[in-house]
């Protein structure tokens, strides 16, 4: 009977010894054959049409050979952001047994503002995309009534603390107006007098919304209120603190 207690302690030593020991092989194992195998061996980049994908590639710092399970996705992410100013979203998925799929999200200039002699080219988000000069600004939205801060590519515009509030409307004010699909059709968007912010539609209405606030709400009205009208209405449209909706016609 101690005979077969002293083999039984045996067996439960020696499991205890050699199953750490086998977990460790197994372990090793799985790690030396996923950086045998998995290695990267295509490359795909989905959402482009500014940058070409070679360009996204490079910028991502992702090669052929790579290990697939290795790639830290956050900081390819980074760089590529960092190096595209225009590239707003990036997304980057793993797919075994060799395939990193690259998917961005490009941004739209549809503003500028003035900063110094020169103007910046935003997106909705008030994101900076590039320098460049008044010729360059034909077909967006001109800005005026305050100015960037040292803008940085790929960054939102930073504003001075008086101008805030400025800024403020100025998204919500461009958000409404990408939501309502009419960018095409506005210009001259002046958020100085934050009671009064007026832009220009289609060359020939003058619109004043009044504050910013519920910037998609006024929008709405004006809207309404120009399809009710002649289709070559050259005017104002304006709305008053009370919410009313003044037409006058030019």
């Amino acid at each position: 009977m101690a005979n077969t207690n002293r083999k039984s302690g045996r067996r439960r030593r020696g499991a205890a010894v050699y199953a750490p020991v086998a977990a460790l092989l197994v372990l090793f194992i799985i790690i030396f054959g996923i950086s045998v195998f998995f290695r990267v061996e295509r490359i795909e980049v989905t959402g482009n049409r500014r940058y070409t994908a070679d360009e996204v590639i490079s910028a991502s710092g992702i090669e052929m050979g790579d290990n697939l399970f290795f790639i830290d996705v956050d900081a390819a992410a980074l760089r590529i952001r960092g190096a595209m100013p225009y590239v707003a979203l990036v997304r980057i998925e793993r797919r075994a047994p060799d395939s990193a799929i690259i998917a961005i999200t490009e941004s739209r200039a549809i503003a500028a503002v003035a900063e110094g002699g020169s103007f910046w080219k935003i997106d909705e988000k008030g994101r900076a995309l590039e320098r460049t000069d008044f010729g360059g600004t034909a077909g967006l939205i001109r800005v005026t009534g305050f100015s960037p801060s040292t803008p940085r590519e790929g960054e939102q515009i930073e504003v001075e603390e008086s101008y805030e509030t400025q800024k403020g409307f100025l998204l919500d004010v461009l958000s409404a107006i990408v939501s309502r699909g009419v960018a095409e059709d506005i210009s001259n968007l002046d958020v100085a007098n934050i009671s009064a912010i007026t832009f220009t539609y289609k060359g020939a209405v003058r619109v004043n919304i009044g504050g910013g606030d519920n910037a998609m709400y006024k929008l709405e009205q004006v809207f309404a209120q120009l399809e009710k009208g002649e289709p070559d209405f050259r005017g104002s449209v304006e709305i008053s603190k009370d919410g009313k909706i003044h037409v006058i016609p030019e």
